[in-house]
């Protein structure tokens, strides 16, 4: 099943887009409130989810999730010895706003919409990045063009939400990846109850939790081994309001993020 992949491939290849890594071939109460009207909005005439096989659940889960157009994403991911923490909500127009930490290398909020992207490292980010630009920059955004170098890359987790709930058991060329997939114990996300599959391979546990009622919006992958993970998803369907920061509070990105 994909989720170990998808994870570890999230995870890695970010990082490598911010520079702080290598990217190769892996094998890898509000929100939840939002999310419990999002996934009871539409019942469903068909028969119980969890009374679907694993692959019939994972069929009905990718469907309704790759129907979503916007996401709430809260991740705790390792991979190789990098920890990355955050939220990100976005919208399929291109709206986004969140948090990243990149485990002790600092943190940075994350804005975008109308094209423009806006992010504001914290002090020690500040010397990933850019440490010429720290003092100047300090308690500023970077701006620059959607398609800009570096900050493009690091805006990568805007798009993390709704790409994972395309891709959730299936592989990187679409076709089906639910072999070995079995029914799991039901279990709560937030206030949700959930259908779960799981799967095990190479010393790892793969979970994957759907709506039990209503749509069967894909709630959370999590990974049990050695580099434990959690992706969780939460307020289908709802806004992303992004308010530009003021022009005082604004640097060029284009003067410091090179290539």
């Amino acid at each position: 099943m994909h989720a170990p992949r998808l994870l570890a491939a999230t995870l890695v290849c970010s990082a490598a887009l911010a520079g702080l890594t290598a990217c190769g071939p892996t094998d890898a109460k509000k929100s939840t409130d939002a999310a419990a009207q999002s996934a009871a909005a539409a019942p469903s005439k068909a028969p119980a989810l969890g009374d679907l096989t694993a692959a019939e659940i994972i069929k009905k889960g990718q469907e309704a999730s790759a129907r979503a157009t916007s996401v709430k994403l809260t991740f705790d991911l390792t991979s190789e010895g990098l920890h990355l923490t955050g939220a990100v909500a976005q919208d399929a127009t291109g709206n986004c706003v969140g948090q990243v930490t990149y485990g002790d290398k600092g943190s940075f909020d994350l804005l975008r919409t109308g094209g423009k992207i806006w992010l504001k490292p914290d002090a020690k980010f500040w010397q990933v990045i850019a440490p010429e630009a720290a003092k100047a920059g300090a308690g500023k955004y970077l701006a620059g063009d959607a398609n800009g170098p570096r900050l493009k890359d690091l805006a990568t987790f805007c798009d993390l939400g709704l790409e994972s709930l395309k891709k959730v058991g299936k592989n990187d060329d679409g076709t089906d990846d639910t072999a070995g997939a079995v029914k799991g114990a039901p279990k709560q996300v937030g206030s949700l109850k959930a259908v779960v599959v799981t799967d095990a391979a190479d010393g790892e546990k793969s979970e994957v939790a759907f709506a039990a009622e209503g749509e069967p919006y894909l709630l959370q992958l999590s990974i049990t081994g050695k580099e434990p993970s959690t992706m969780t998803f939460s307020d289908f369907q709802q806004p992303v309001t992004v308010t530009a920061p003021a022009a005082a509070q604004v640097i060029d990105a284009a003067k410091y993020l090179k290539g």
